[in-house]
């Protein structure tokens, strides 16, 4: 059976804000897919100790994750300075079909 939800984390070193945005961003690309999206927003530090205890599909992030990530990492910059910012809409529809594909 093919998934139909998806986590991500929005993941900003200048705070909410910019997570937000990036959250936002993720959730209008992703839901006329017809998928089910739920953004948790964090900052680069809390997410190798949040990866510990939740599942993730992917992760949009502004700035360098420290630690091991085994999860795909999207380069989400462009979502907030709208420079090349059509190839990342494009990167995290592809990596969300993929994962939704492999169900």
């Amino acid at each position: 059976m093919a998934k139909s939800k998806l986590t991500i984390l929005a993941v900003c070193g200048s705070g909410v804000v910019s997570s937000s945005m990036i959250a936002r961003k993720v959730e209008d690309i992703l839901t006329p897919l017809g998928v089910e999206v739920n953004v948790v927003g964090l900052l680069p530090t809390s997410v190798e100790n949040y990866l510990k205890k939740n599942p993730v599909d992917f992760i949009v992030s502004t700035s360098p994750i420290p630690g091991e990530i085994h999860a795909p990492v999207i380069k989400g910059v462009a979502l907030l300075t709208g420079f090349s910012e059509d190839a990342v809409i494009a990167e995290i529809r592809r990596t969300a079909q993929k994962i939704l594909s492999e169900g």
